[in-house]
């Protein structure tokens, strides 16, 4: 390689690198600007439902659909799609807006269905509400149970390790790791996991405790 294309590649080298860094002050521009409150999606999706009256309405289109029950319950339980819509709808607002559940029947249904459906929509949320507070229960028991076992375990190697000789000590170290494992185990499940699950159960208690109305959307500003 001569000196001249020694120099052009250096000069390309340099052009390059000045390109990309100038690609990286954009892309961080922009990563700053979605993590401005004035530009965050989350809250414009939450504005754009929540009403004057302070309520995050979701409207469910039931005129396209036959019957909105699942075709295996005998008319009891409402069709899973229509409750993965509704999820998907209340994912982004924050658990303490109440949520007005609308369903746009095209005044086909009676009061005595409309009733029904209802009732279903409220059991559902109010039974994942309390199978999700239970599993909370359930983990938040195992983890004091883990981190008991932990300090257990840790405290008799911590003991032993000054009144046993060497060849005994190998075998303290795998015990020593066991109970490392078992408080981390319940560190996980009091702030890491537990954090999702909070917020899983507060999401559940906003659908179980929403208003259930039948009638064309009103507030609607999509």
């Amino acid at each position: 390689m001569t000196k001249e294309e020694k120099k052009q590649r250096k000069a390309l080298l340099k052009e390059k690198k000045s390109e990309i860094n100038e690609q990286n002050i954009i892309f961080a521009s922009k990563v700053s600007k979605l993590m401005d409150r004035k530009y965050r999606y989350s809250i414009r999706y939450e504005e754009a439902l929540v009403e004057d009256d302070g309520k995050a309405y979701i409207n469910v289109d039931l005129t396209k659909v036959e019957t909105p029950f699942s075709p295996y319950s005998y008319n009891r339980r409402v069709d899973p799609e229509i409750y993965a819509y509704i999820d998907s709808a209340a994912f982004y607002l924050r658990a303490s807006v109440p949520v007005v559940i609308n369903f746009d029947d095209g005044g086909r249904y009676s009061d005595e269905l409309k009733e029904k459906i209802k009732r279903a929509v409220i059991r559902h949320y109010a039974l994942e509400f309390e199978d999700r507070m239970h599993e909370h229960k359930r983990r938040i028991i195992f983890g004091f149970f883990a981190l008991f076992i932990g300090l257990i375990f840790l405290a008799t190697t911590v003991t032993l390790n000054f009144l046993l000789d060497d060849a005994i000590r190998v075998f303290l170290e795998l015990i020593t790791i066991l109970s490392w494992v078992f408080i981390w185990q319940s560190v996980d499940i009091f702030f890491f996991a537990g954090h999702e699950r909070r917020i899983d159960i507060y999401n559940s208690a906003q659908l179980a405790v929403a208003e259930v109305k039948f009638g064309v959307p009103e507030h609607n500003k999509k």
